[in-house]
This record gives C-alpha cells, structure tokens and sequence, in this order.
C-alpha cells in the first residue's frame, strides 16, 4: 500500500523512534523531571497538544481551544505554559493514551489527504484566522513542524532529561 502523501513516511518514521523511547522508559521513567521542572509525561502532552492544534488547523477550527486553552495569547510561550499546566497532573498512563490516542486521529486525517492538498496555504484552512497575507506558505510546513521536527526535537530533549537523571544516581 502506498502512503496517500509525501509526509507520512517520515511522521511515522520519527513516531517510531519517539515511541519506542518511550516505551524503553516503561511507566515510572515517564515521570523523570528535567531541570526544567518538564517530566518526560509532559513532553508527550505538549506533543499531543500540538498535534490537536495541528488537527484544527487543517479542520478550519480554532488551534488554542482544540489544545484546551483557549483564550490564551497567541505567543508559543505562553501557549506552552497553559499546556503544562492543564496537563502537569496527568498520570503517566494518562499521559501516554493521549498521546497515542492523539497521533492517531491525525494520521487517520493525514491519510485522506494528498500532497496536492497540503501544498494549500495556512489561509485556506484557516479563512477566520487568517496570518499575514505575505505568508503564503503550504500547510505541509505546519504539518512538519507539528509532526515529525517537533518529535525529534523532544527526542533529543527527552533523552537529555533521561542522561542528566542517570548521572545524578
């Protein structure tokens, strides 16, 4: 069977990778906290919450409310921050369904799509919430961006989290 589109073979690619690390950590190494007071739990919710923002996008919906903040300011920042902390007290298990329940309802839409329709602008997707009208580009760089750069970019970070825990033992 072919993939409907160019970017399914990479999301599930890098998925791959980030879920089999995650499942290396079993249950109890979801909860190893970085410095930065993130535990690898909340790594994954802020994943699923961009794949949320990334769903409503390509459905015309508002990004924030599909995260569950709604209301919140547009900057990454404080869209983070309000992930976390609607998110923080998620169990590991919690956590983890989420996260694959989540990366599932957006492979089931990706798969209906071809690369002709994510070659569409932001704009056509988002009419009620248009960006700049200078910014014209493809709806595939948000559906990189969100998906398969953002996975190895929280690889990396999980990892770190996971060394600088076992060095401190």
């Amino acid at each position: 069977m072919t993939a409907p589109n160019s970017v399914v073979e990479p999301i599930e690619r890098s998925w791959k990778e980030l879920d089999s690390l995650v499942e290396s950590l079993g249950p109890s190494g979801l909860t190893v906290t970085g410095a930065d007071g993130w535990a690898v739990k909340d790594h994954l919710v802020h994943i699923a919450a961009w794949e949320h923002s990334l769903l409503a996008l390509l459905e015309g919906a508002d990004r924030r409310t599909a995260m569950g903040v709604a209301g919140e300011a547009e900057d990454t920042d404080s869209i983070n921050a309000a992930v976390w902390s609607l998110h923080h007290s998620k169990t590991p298990e919690a956590a983890l369904a989420y996260f694959r329940e989540t990366h599932s309802l957006l492979m089931k839409l990706l798969a209906t799509m071809s690369d002709a329709d994510l070659q569409l602008s932001y704009n056509h997707f988002q009419p009620n919430d248009r960006r700049n009208t200078d910014d014209d580009r493809p709806v595939v760089d948000w559906v990189a961006g969100n998906t398969y750069e953002h996975y190895a970019e929280h690889t990396g970070w999980i990892n770190q989290v996971v060394r600088d825990s076992s060095a401190a033992r």
